[in-house]
């Protein structure tokens, strides 16, 4: 797979300097203008940039990209762009994304990849799947540490969402598709002034729903089905030239079943996205939403200032799931959790002569509450065993921040920043024996007032230099940590009080970024290098004081390291024939490990990270072209692959994930006029189907998993009113 991408780009490379080679100079500005790639322009570093000159490694998908792709869901990042993870990929599945082999720990703890929406924090890896929204224009991936600008709890990386604010050019349109195994789905977009104040505002919305990718043959119907509904609404107030304010509020109504994790490998007749479980429907409903409101006031040339409010909330209830698929159910759960988040942030940004700065603090409260009942049913057991397990967290996290760059030179800039936190998290964690209806019979353990606090300092410092025009280097180490804090639904009282260290990284990176052959031919690359301190990950059979843990335990682990490269290319091939790629080599390993049976045996050093594959690439070809009466087509094809990995510390073979390859296809046609526009989306175009996450529990007889989605095509029809 990777020579063929080799090859392919070794082609554009020779075509697009032969190209340029025999160009004639008679060619006129304006085709000189319209053979260039378009330049990108990112909010990095919090102000937008151009990202050719933005001293990160980053992924960046336009609007364009993500309606002709088809982008919904975070897990639709992997693959596409390069050294991104997200294990599951179901629409209600809190999903966790990695970036460069780390990030991908449990939904409910702190992330190391940060998740903002309009810069507004996502906490956790629930409730956060979804942005199916047309008012998206852009998702920029930040690859390493971001922790002086983002916060703790980045120290992968960034996902940033970026979605249109309103302004006062009306438009409105709606669309409609159908496609297969019962696809339905419906879009649109309003925008513009109202009437002659200074207030504009929008309105996006999208639903989406199916018959389901699996079937249930016990009960003879469809499974893992899609029912999603989303809206988002914004209310932008110029209050004066120098100043505005913009309110947002959107909102998630996810009815999709949870039978996504219950497709058995281990029964007679067993086949892909079937399941043989006769215990309850995968019952789930979600209400998730937030309101923002954004301020900012130039105070002037040389200074603004901006404040960030957010709320944000969700609710699960119910949502049950059968996590065996066998005909005797073996394991079950029946849980209702929601989350709320509170966030404040005040920045300002300046520049004062040579030196352009950012300087803020930020506020995040966030309440988890989880309340699960659980059915085990062990092989070797005469009846099932019914626990109840409740858990509070309350985390608070407070940090400054100041980031600025010196200009040295004309061509040469040290930019250094810096970040001090604080993050303070109280726990109730409570385990309980009930009955079928899920009424307490015998307390377990009642573990209260648990309390665990950490502090640090997360800096950064780099060198840039313009090399030429189009050609631009820079270097850069950083630190970045995550936050540990308690284990959430644990088993046993000792499990439930043992409250985990942060992770550290210090991270080293060097890159390049550059515009050649006039313009017609992109090239990013990085070098990085990884030093991961205290690594988290959830343990069993882990020995904490002298005794011996049967449950999994959120832990440090060891240290460990990762290092690669990352590469991102695009070309002009001709007016209307674009290529892309994106290409990651890594590798990684344990340097030291805590053995989870407690010896002196150090098993895992030398192993593999979890979700760390050694190559992930992505590649695609775009064609655009006009017909004679005046409509316009775009074409596009792509090619996605992810080298097999691993999915625990041990790199057991059994929850192993084989190398991934996919085929993504979409066309476009915009009738004359712009009033009417036709698409068709086409995903894993030759239906390859692959156990995307393993899930095996040798004493219940649980040998399941979650296969990708099936091919799956629409057809869309947009009226522009």
């Amino acid at each position: 797979m990777t020579r063929i991408a080799v090859m392919l780009w070794m082609s554009v490379a020779t075509l697009s300097s032969a190209q340029a080679q025999t160009s004639s100079d008679t060619t006129t500005a304006s085709e000189k203008t319209v053979a260039t790639l378009p330049e990108v322009v990112v909010t990095a570093e919090r102000t937008e940039s151009l990202g050719r000159r933005t001293p990160v490694s980053m992924g960046v998908l336009q609007a364009q990209d993500i309606e002709i792709k088809g982008i919904t869901q975070l897990s639709d990042l992997a693959g596409l762009i390069a050294g991104v993870t997200v294990p599951s990929g179901f629409s209600n599945t809190p999903q966790a994304v990695g970036i460069r082999g780390v990030g991908v720990s449990q939904p409910a703890s702190s992330q190391a990849v940060g998740l903002y929406v309009d810069d507004v924090p996502l906490v956790r890896g629930y409730a956060t799947a979804l942005w199916d929204l047309p008012d998206i224009v852009r998702i920029e991936v930040l690859r390493g540490p971001q922790g002086t600008l983002y916060g703790q709890n980045s120290s992968a990386g960034a996902v940033k969402i970026i979605s249109a604010p309103p302004s006062g050019d009306a438009t409105a349109w709606l669309s409609a598709g159908v496609g297969n195994r019962g696809a339905r789905e419906m879009r649109g977009l309003v925008n513009g002034r109202l009437g002659d104040s200074a207030l504009t505002a929008s309105l996006a919305f999208s639903h989406r729903e199916n018959d389901g990718f699996g079937y249930n043959a016990t009960r003879r119907e469809r499974i893992n089905q899609l029912d999603v509904t989303q809206f988002r609404a914004k209310l932008r107030w110029e209050v004066s030239p120098a100043t505005e304010a913009v309110l947002a509020l959107d909102g998630l109504l996810d009815r999709s079943d949870t039978n996504t994790v219950n497709y058995p490998r281990n029964v007679p007749g067993a086949a892909p996205r079937v399941s043989f479980t006769s215990g309850p429907d995968g019952d789930f409903k979600r209400q998730a939403g937030g309101l923002s409101l954004h301020l900012a006031h130039r105070v002037s040339d040389a200074l603004t200032l901006c404040s960030i409010s957010a709320w944000r909330a969700y609710d699960d209830d119910p949502a049950v799931a059968d996590f065996g698929g066998l005909p005797v159910q073996r394991f079950g759960v029946r849980q209702t959790d929601g989350q709320k988040a509170f966030s404040q942030e005040l920045q300002a940004q300046g520049r004062n002569g040579d030196v352009t700065w950012t300087a803020g603090a930020l506020l995040v409260s966030d309440l988890f509450d989880f309340d699960r009942v659980t059915l085990t049913f062990p092989l070797a057991a005469a009846a099932p065993l019914y626990g109840r397990a409740l858990t509070k967290l309350r985390t608070v996290d407070f940090g400054v921040y100041g980031q600025g760059r010196w200009v040295l030179s004309e061509s040469t800039g040290v930019t250094a920043g810096l970040r001090a936190y604080r993050t303070r998290q109280t726990e109730t964690n409570s385990n309980w024996a009930t009955d079928a209806a899920g009424q307490r019979r015998r307390e377990v353990y009642a573990a209260g007032d648990l309390e665990t606090s950490s502090s640090g300092w997360l800096p950064r410092l780099g060198v840039d230099h313009q090399l030429s025009r189009d050609q631009f280097l820079y270097a850069s180490v950083a630190k970045g940590e995550k936050f540990g804090g308690f284990n959430r639904a644990a088993s046993s009282e000792i499990s439930a009080r043992f409250a985990a260290k942060p992770e550290r990284v210090t991270a080293y990176e060097v890159g390049a970024k550059g515009r050649y052959l006039d313009g017609r031919l992109s090239a990013d690359a990085a070098l990085f290098y990884n030093d991961y301190r205290d690594y988290l990950a959830a343990l069993s059979n882990l020995v904490v004081g002298g005794v011996l843990v049967p449950d999994a335990v959120f832990a440090n682990a060891g240290r460990a390291r990762t290092c690669g490269v990352d590469l991102e290319l695009a070309a002009r091939l001709t007016r209307d024939l674009d290529a892309t790629m994106a290409v990651e080599w890594l590798r990684s390993r344990f340097d030291r490990f805590a053995n989870p049976t407690g010896t002196a045996a150090n098993d895992y050093v030398g192993n593999e990270l979890p979700n760390a594959p050694r190559w992930s690439l992505s590649t695609g070809l775009r064609y655009r072209w006009s017909g004679s009466a005046g409509g316009a087509w775009l074409i596009d094809a792509a090619l996605r692959y992810t080298s097999g990995r691993f999915t625990d510390p041990a790199n057991a073979r059994a929850l192993a994930i084989p190398a991934e390859t996919y085929v993504d296809a979409g066309a476009a046609y915009e009738a004359p006029g712009g009033g009417w526009r036709f698409s068709l989306q086409v995903r894993n175009l030759f239906n390859r189907t692959i156990a995307v996450l393993p899930y095996v529990i040798p004493p219940l007889g649980v040998d399941t998993a979650y296969y990708n989605p099936p091919r799956t095509w629409v057809l869309n029809a947009r009226h522009q009113f």
